[in-house]
């Protein structure tokens, strides 16, 4: 990615595995799908613990997004969120994390 002032960070937090597919725990996970899907991205690991999606989002030319989500449980997501914010260098004011309550 480029400087830290150019990219946001948008995390959607949810629980791993089939049992928690669909549930409201999961909302976040189901939101950077979509965003995902719009920028025409697929996920892939990362060293941080996270899937991630790197592209633009927004009108020509967009911003610079990284969409991840945790392959943790929700209340264990702190690490692989500073991971991420640490390794694309991203201020803590461009990130975004979306999640069920």
């Amino acid at each position: 990615m480029s400087a830290p002032a150019d990219v946001h960070l948008v995390v959607g937090l949810g629980n791993p595995g089939p049992a928690y597919r669909g549930n409201r725990h999961n909302v976040g996970f189901i939101v950077v799908e979509v965003l995902a899907n719009r920028i025409g991205g697929r996920f892939k690991s990362h060293r941080s613990r996270a899937d991630v999606v790197e592209g633009r989002l927004g009108p020509p030319p967009g911003s610079r997004v990284v969409l991840a989500k945790p392959r943790s449980y929700m209340n264990d997501s702190g690490g692989p969120v500073a991971g991420l914010r640490d390794f694309y260098k991203v201020p803590t004011d461009r990130i975004v994390v979306v999640h069920d309550d």
